[in-house]
């Protein structure tokens, strides 16, 4: 048996694409069909450990920049030239502490890192899709056999 290779895809419409490829079953030949499912569980098991982990790294990166954002907004960076010359930043004058929120929730740096995390979600959870149809696919599979010997008379 051959494994499948496994590439992780970077957005829904490749892991989409993907599946929309495995997914097709090859009926003169069920039993490679049966064979073919613990490679394609490993396979979307793996993505799926993959876009877990990144969605984690993302996460933690994200909260690391919001408390420098926060810093930031509240002009408790401006004395640290070093950070503001790493991440390219002005110094920022001091704002109200009600404010705040409203630039962290404006601010690019934070909503990309947040669009990163959402975009590892959903693959997360497309791939949770995917592997509940596979575990579904040995009675699919029985099932056709069955309705192929009814329709040949068997």
């Amino acid at each position: 048996m051959a494994t499948i290779p496994v590439t992780t895809p970077e957005t829904i419409q490749e892991l989409l694409t993907m599946w929309g490829n495995d997914v097709k079953f090859d009926q003169t030949q069920p039993d490679r069909e049966l064979a073919r499912i613990g490679s394609l569980h490993s396979k979307y098991l793996t993505i799926l450990s993959e876009h877990r982990l990144a969605m984690k790294t993302v996460e933690q990166k994200y909260y690391r920049i919001r408390k420098l954002k926060w810093e930031y907004y509240t002009g408790k960076l401006n004395g640290d030239k070093v950070t503001l010359e790493k991440y390219g930043w002005e110094p920022f004058m001091f704002t109200l502490k009600s404010e705040v929120p409203s630039y962290l929730e404006a601010d690019r740096d934070l909503q990309l890192l947040m669009t990163q995390k959402g975009l590892h979600e959903e693959i997360v959870e497309v791939c949770q899709s995917i592997l509940k149809e596979l575990q579904s696919r040995t009675y699919q599979i029985k099932d056709f056999i069955t309705w192929q010997r009814f329709i040949q008379g068997v």
